[in-house]
């Protein structure tokens, strides 16, 4: 039986077919890895936006009691902030951990997607502030939400204007 070497030789990739699987594999990466960037950052954002809403039912609630708010909302209030973690005196490790003062009795109420807050929450006078933390990628893009019923605000700094996208607020 003659070899037939037309028939035993293998097909090889050329240099041209491999450079132009590797371009077309790397446009697709360019399309989806943005469009999976946005839709996280607006993930976190809508944790921001349902934490907002709590606080400032609650402030308007404080508010409305004539026994609390005596008709005024709550001033320079933290409901919630991040510390990262860091070290003591002794150089023993404190684990990342959140603080505040939750006078408005809220913070078991409030929604994380991760083990700790995207934000810091804290109620001034008449708005109600997120400022983002470490764990949203960037610290201090903020959003606002003025009470009683809105409306929302970003930032005007550069930082808040590159993260946050104000078509993504309600």
């Amino acid at each position: 039986m003659p070899d037939n070497k037309i028939t035993n030789e293998k097909k090889k990739f050329s240099l041209i077919e491999l450079l132009m699987i590797i371009m077309i594999v790397g446009i697709i990466f360019t399309l989806i890895i943005p469009m999976r960037q946005d839709k996280k950052t607006k993930d976190m954002l809508s944790e921001a936006i349902r934490n907002l809403q709590i606080i400032a039912r609650a402030d308007v609630a404080f508010k409305e009691d004539p026994e609390k708010g005596d008709g005024i909302y709550m001033f320079d209030h933290i409901v919630v902030q991040y510390h990262e973690p860091s070290r003591d005196d002794r150089g023993n490790q404190i684990p990342a951990y959140e603080s505040g003062d939750d006078l408005l009795n809220i913070k078991d109420q409030l929604q994380k997607k991760n083990k700790f807050f995207y934000f810091d929450y804290s109620v001034n006078d008449t708005t109600v502030v997120a400022i983002s933390n470490k764990n949203f990628g960037k610290s201090g893009a903020k959003v606002f939400y003025y009470l009683p019923s809105g409306p929302w605000g970003i930032g005007k700094d550069d930082l808040t204007k590159s993260m946050i996208d104000p078509n993504w607020l309600p």
